[in-house]
Formats: structure tokens, C-alpha cells, sequence
């Protein structure tokens, strides 16, 4: 029982600073109404503010959450186990398939 608590209570921790994170970055772009301004301000050559509170909050606690959840090895059959990072969850998601699409002619 004791072990679920614990997980439930670093799961909302974790949670937690994606969210304190995340209200961060709201009252930055709620500073304005307008929406060109919103745009500066969500221009980190404009507004460097915006990339320390991206930088600084986000993306580490969006991290924490990744390797929280993350094995600690992977299997590959070239190498046998190989140790997961959080950098490959980012580097496969962000890969571009690059098969060619079936034209309508095939």
C-alpha cells in the first residue's frame, strides 16, 4: 500500500512542475491582449524570457518525466541491451518518416 503512495505522490510531484511550468509560461503571453505583442513575446530574440522559463521550468520537467518512466535498458539485436536515454524518446519523435508515399497510378 505504502509502495502505491509513494509512486502516486512522485507522479503528482512530477506533474506538478509541469504544471507550476506551465503557469509560468501563461502569465508571460497573459501579460498582453494583443496578438502581435503575443508573438514577441513568444520570440526568444524579442523576449529572452520566455527561453529561460521554456529552458529552466519545461523542458527539465518534462524530462523528469520522461525518465521516470523510461526503462533502463532497451533491446537491440545488433548489441544486445544498450541504456535508454530520454534524448532517444526526443529523437524518434521528432524523426520524419521518410518513405516514399504511393502515387495513385501503383
Amino acid at each position: 500500500h505504502s509502495k502505491s503512495q509513494s509512486l502516486l505522490g512522485r507522479v503528482q510531484s512530477l506533474l506538478r512542475s509541469v504544471s507550476r511550468a506551465v503557469d509560468l509560461i501563461m502569465t508571460h503571453f497573459g501579460s498582453s491582449r494583443d496578438p502581435e505583442e503575443k508573438m514577441r513575446l513568444g520570440n526568444s530574440s524579442c523576449s529572452p524570457t520566455i527561453a529561460g522559463l521554456v529552458l529552466e521550468h519545461l523542458c527539465p520537467a518534462i524530462q523528469n518525466i520522461l525518465e521516470d518512466g523510461l526503462r533502463d535498458h532497451k533491446l537491440d539485436f545488433i548489441i544486445g541491451q544498450r541504456r535508454n536515454h530520454s534524448w532517444n524518446v526526443v529523437e524518434i519523435s521528432t524523426r520524419i518518416d521518410v518513405t516514399p508515399s504511393r502515387s495513385a497510378a501503383s
